[in-house]
């Protein structure tokens, strides 16, 4: 491990399965870097952006929040390491924060709850076109990954809005077209190949971020009382909950509405059965203790 950090770690008493814990997500962290501007960058060079852009890759790659907020701990430790022996004069993970977890309860969304909130999102004049849009491509169980959709991937029929993917077309109609076309149509002076942008700190635009969407989605929840502070990732359970249980599907048929291999759909039933159930014991634990 560079500048004697494994040897600081083991002075800490850290395990050598802590070491090499460690080890990994630094070289994960330098690989990224490497290979994002195709030469190496020095610690010193190192900066907030650098990080964050990393852990947001971290997120697109599926890693779990808490996975996240382990490599960022590591980097952390490893960035006021080097700015304790002055090998960088700014720490650059110093001031990062934390992806906020999902609450560590039981899960009592439905996809009925958000079929009955759908119209209510559509029709609330305080939200904006963008707002609308995000939720209405949520219902169909998108990961965060698929909002960052490309305006080239978008066919307008008139009467119907399709958007492309690799393993699967959504198609939109109605108020939903009507309400996704209107800010496609205002994204096509954003300066992106990307309908939905997160703009970063020095004003540029990448695909949309996660804490982008989080805000968003913690508003809807908070404006329309969910049980749980819904994400991208609880309606996607909750969508494959439905399709399995309410509409029938077998497994091979979910795997196609969701564009995914149909191993990783088993999974995602699996996942959802579990939280349906941890739910409903929740609350039903939470009416016999008298919690509102």
């Amino acid at each position: 491990m560079p500048f004697q950090y494994s040897k600081y770690l083991e002075d800490k008493n850290k395990s050598q399965n802590t070491i090499a814990g460690y080890l990994k997500t630094i070289h994960l962290f330098f690989s990224f870097i490497d290979n994002f501007y195709e030469k190496q960058k020095e610690p010193y060079q190192i900066s907030p952006a650098d990080i964050k852009n990393f852990l947001n890759s971290k997120v697109k790659e599926g890693n779990s929040i808490k996975t996240v907020n382990k490599h960022l701990t590591i980097l952390k430790g490893f960035f006021d390491y080097l700015w304790r022996i002055e090998k960088v004069p700014v720490d650059p993970a110093m001031k990062i924060d934390r992806f906020l977890e999902e609450e560590n309860k039981g899960n009592s969304l439905t996809y009925d709850l958000l079929k009955d909130t759908l119209p209510k999102v559509i029709n609330n004049h305080n939200y904006t076109t963008l707002r609308k849009s995000i939720f209405i491509l949520s219902t169909y169980g998108l990961r965060s990954a698929e909002f960052q959709i490309k305006k080239g991937n978008v066919i307008d029929h008139g009467n119907s809005v399709e958007i492309l993917y690799p393993k699967r077309n959504l198609i939109l109609y109605n108020d939903e077209a009507e309400i996704f076309l209107s800010y496609f149509f205002e994204s096509q002076f954003n300066g992106s190949d990307y309908i939905f942008t997160t703009k970063k700190h020095d004003e540029s635009l990448v695909p949309i971020e996660y804490m982008s969407l989080h805000m968003h989605f913690s508003v809807i929840s908070q404006d329309y009382n969910f049980p749980v502070k819904i994400t991208p990732n609880d309606i996607r359970h909750a969508y494959a909950f439905y399709l399995y249980t309410e509409k029938r599907m077998v497994v091979e048929q979910i795997a196609a509405e969701l564009g995914i291999e149909v191993v990783s759909a088993a999974q995602l039933i699996k996942n959802s059965q579990f939280r349906h159930h941890k739910g409903k014991e929740q609350l039903e634990l939470d009416e016999k203790l008298g919690v509102e």
